[in-house]
């Protein structure tokens, strides 16, 4: 058995705080019985009855806890080569991103992000990913940063015509983007670690974001996510008419607000890490070097050749063993001893 995300399996240590709650709890509920109805009316059956009901109770729990690592039925091993590293940079370049509550606006921070980081990783690919309601691939996984450099400087809300923010077609494209072979062999004998870095202010129109992300964590990917923006609500200057505002239908002015919720959300559901831009060259050093530190782990590694999920399976069956105990207890309070 192998497991499609072992960092989950910390959460069973929740197990041995859980335990001891149950049994003081058990404990409890007896002597509470027994002072309203007299001591000695709790044996036999119906103090193991209660005692069944607890452990279906304990062994729901640990079975949840037990589906969130991804258990799966794992057949044979291959060994490849993490050497290098392909890195997609998720730009956000809705018509939210031209806020100017951080200077000069959201989407130029975003991109000197972008370039900050890209020109401190060493080796390996870059591509560039447009999205707004639409991904739009600005730059192919390449290894000419010049012409990488070039197309970031590019970027711009008038480049992708359905406006709006959806992050789940963006982060689809950026899977489908690493299945380009690369010249080092693409998906056979060797492989280069998979790093998405997204930058946005957050605003999600479509919903859907953080089970797209964590596809990202079940295919290996690693997500950094940057948030760009300030605190409050932000005028949108408008892309087609330099100098004025965004405005609606009614002629009132355009706000948006920067949202870090979802984006740690976002982070949290693929297994990856948050950080707001407003730290500065620290933090674009600092997402730098954790990239870096990927990198310079690369080794030959063994996988499983095929492997088949369990884990709904084992969720069904908490499920079920919860369900049971909740008709448990329903039986126990229509007057069973």
């Amino acid at each position: 058995m192998c497991f499609a995300w072992p960092d989950n399996l910390v959460y069973l240590l929740l197990l041995i705080p859980l335990a001891v709650l149950f049994g003081y709890g058990f404990m409890r509920q007896l002597q509470s019985r027994e002072l309203f109805a007299g001591r000695g009316m709790i044996r036999g059956p119906g103090r193991r009855r209660l005692l069944f009901g607890r452990m279906l109770h304990f062994s729901a729990i640990a079975l949840l806890l037990f589906a969130l690592a991804g258990p799966q039925l794992c057949r044979g091993q291959r060994v490849i080569f993490r050497k290098g590293a392909d890195l997609v940079f998720m730009l956000d370049v809705s018509t939210s991103m031209l806020a100017a509550d951080v200077p000069p606006d959201r989407l130029e921070r975003a991109k000197d992000a972008a370039l900050r980081i890209s020109s401190q990783v060493r080796d390996g690919r870059r591509a560039l990913l447009l999205f707004a309601a639409a991904p739009l691939v600005q730059c192919p996984l390449t290894h000419d940063r010049d012409a990488f450099e070039a197309l970031i400087a590019m970027a711009s809300p008038v480049l992708v015509e359905e406006q709006g923010t959806s992050f789940a077609p963006a982060f689809q494209q950026a899977l489908e983007l690493f299945a380009v072979p690369s010249s080092t062999g693409g998906e056979g004998r060797f492989r280069s670690e998979r790093i998405v870095v997204l930058l946005s202010d957050g605003e999600d129109h479509t919903g859907g974001a953080t089970a797209a992300a964590a596809k990202l964590g079940q295919a290996g990917v690693t997500l950094f996510v940057l948030g760009v923006g300030g605190r409050g609500d932000a005028l949108i200057a408008d892309p087609f008419h330099p100098g004025e505002v965004k405005r609606d239908r009614d002629g009132n002015a355009v706000k948006t607000r920067f949202s870090p919720l979802a984006l740690r959300q976002v982070a949290r559901a693929s297994g990856g890490a948050y950080f707001d831009t407003a730290g500065g060259d620290a933090v674009y050093d600092d997402v730098a070097g954790r990239i870096n530190r990927i990198v310079a782990g690369s080794r030959l590694v063994s996988v499983p050749a095929d492997g088949f999920p369990l884990y709904h399976y084992v969720l069904g069956a908490g499920l079920l063993l919860l369900l049971f105990e909740r008709l448990l207890a329903a039986w126990r309070s229509t007057g069973m001893p």
